[in-house]
């Protein structure tokens, strides 16, 4: 993987981790939060989508199907904030999901990696589990936040594969993850004024700008994250991504105000290492 790419992933991770630590640490309900941010996303992405312009009708499946699993991940997500710590859950939703994903990649799509590239996905995903085990020893989570947890990994899996063939077919990663967030938004806007009418009129405007910055950080992330697929590995990307629990760690700590023993350090070097070896490889 060269310099620039593994760079621009780095980055998408760091995105990442702001805007679910902005969606847990926001006031009121995180699912109401998530929402919003969903929405913000395509609110943002209509106008830059009349820059970057549609994707190829190729990958039109690829964008309508990966719309809908993201409305499930984004219920899901707020679900989760609202039950448990953002640095117990966050952990467990990115760090069970890059080695399904590398191994579906291998068996779907042919992908192949070295095997230091295994090793280095392994030894990271074992510190990101780490991280959340932890909690769960500490008590930051209860059945209820792990089976959501599960679930929402499980739609990782399934969008990152999705998105990131959908990408190499669109000719054009930056318009077709702003369309497929498009849909997204639109479709969570259906929802919030289905069931969550009373939160949507009562939103604020300051709220409205945050979600929509929130949005945006969170379309350059991902956007970022699938130009990086058309480039390298999708289950390798995927990996190195989820060092973004890194970041979350570091979020969770100094501006959520979350505990962070020694047990944590240990499982974030794991994750240091793991992506030495990834990235060597």
């Amino acid at each position: 993987m060269s310099p620039d790419v593994f760079a621009i992933i780095l980055v998408a991770a760091f995105l990442h981790a702001s805007w679910n630590a902005f969606a847990k640490a926001s006031k009121g309900d995180p699912l109401v939060q998530a929402n919003l941010i969903a929405i913000g996303s395509a609110i943002s992405a209509v106008p830059a989508l009349l820059v970057s312009g549609l994707p190829d009708a190729a990958s039109s499946i690829h964008v309508l199907a990966s719309a809908l699993i993201h409305v499930a991940y984004f219920v899901l997500i707020g679900l989760a904030y609202r039950y448990a710590d953002y640095s117990a859950i966050y952990p467990l939703v990115r760090g069970s999901a890059p080695l399904f994903t590398t191994l579906l990649a291998m068996l779907l799509l042919g992908e192949t990696l070295a095997p230091s590239t295994w090793a280095g996905i392994g030894v990271l995903c074992g510190g990101i589990l780490g991280l959340g085990i932890d909690a769960v020893r500490r008590g930051g989570l209860n059945g209820r936040s792990l089976m959501i947890a599960g679930l929402t990994a499980a739609i990782v899996v399934s969008y990152t594969l999705v998105d990131g063939l959908g990408a190499r077919l669109s000719g054009n990663s930056a318009g077709y993850m702003l369309s497929m967030m498009t849909i997204t938004g639109a479709i969570m806007a259906l929802v919030m004024i289905c069931c969550q009418k009373a939160a949507l009129l009562s939103t604020p405007a300051s709220l409205w700008g945050k979600s929509i910055a929130a949005g945006a950080i969170a379309n350059i992330s991902y956007g970022t994250a699938l130009w990086a697929m058309t480039k390298a590995p999708i289950g390798l990307v995927g990996a190195i991504r989820e060092t973004s629990v890194l970041f979350a760690a570091l979020i969770a700590m100094v501006v959520l105000k979350e505990r962070f023993g020694i047990a944590r350090w240990v499982a974030a070097f794991m994750i240091v290492v793991g992506l030495g070896l990834a990235k060597s490889g």
